[in-house]
């Protein structure tokens, strides 16, 4: 008798706009293994101002299902398809969701970049931190010394402060200031 695991994929879906929250019960009461990155935005009202959390990344839901549950995902109220590439469902490395994961409990941290000027495009890595680990090509920096670390699976770009120290260059994209 030949029983192999399952395989388990982390996929993209795309839902319902202003949806996500309850479309994420949805699935977890479905005992999907499911992840939506919140963040903290403080909204103002007529009347009032209040903190609420809401979804990083709009419409979108991580997912981590077996071929077997991969059509069932799609029977959620409120899902409307996988993303994909192709025609066909792009799977996301673990370790893409693990930065993420990373990128959401950590915020944002102070970061200033002093003697080496980062280029776009530079191969980068985060080597110390809540963050280690994370990696990326670096998109864009600025006067507040924030860099943006593209995160290629999903083609958004995820913004991280961290000091010179923490970084680490991958490829020979930086010069020298000085």
């Amino acid at each position: 008798m030949n029983l192999k695991k399952p395989v388990y994929r982390w996929y993209v879906i795309y839902t319902k706009t202003n949806r996500e929250k309850r479309i994420y019960e949805n699935l977890r009461n479905e005992n999907i293994e499911c992840f939506l990155p919140l963040k903290k935005t403080l909204r103002q009202w007529s009347d009032r101002k209040k903190w609420i959390e809401e979804p990083l990344f709009r419409c979108y839901i991580f997912v981590k299902v077996s071929n077997k549950e991969f059509f069932n995902v799609l029977t959620v109220p409120g899902v409307i398809y996988y993303v994909s590439f192709g025609g066909k469902a792009h799977s996301i490395p673990e370790r893409q969701i693990i930065y993420i994961e990373r990128f959401v409990c950590q915020q944002e941290k102070d970061i200033i970049l002093t003697r080496e000027r980062i280029n776009k495009g530079s191969q980068a890595e985060i080597i110390a931190g809540p963050l280690k680990g994370v990696r990326g090509e670096i998109v864009q920096t600025n006067s507040q010394s924030r860099i943006l670390i593209r995160i290629e699976s999903l083609g958004y770009c995820l913004q991280a402060n961290v000091s010179q120290e923490e970084v680490k260059i991958l490829t020979p994209e930086f010069s020298s200031v000085g």
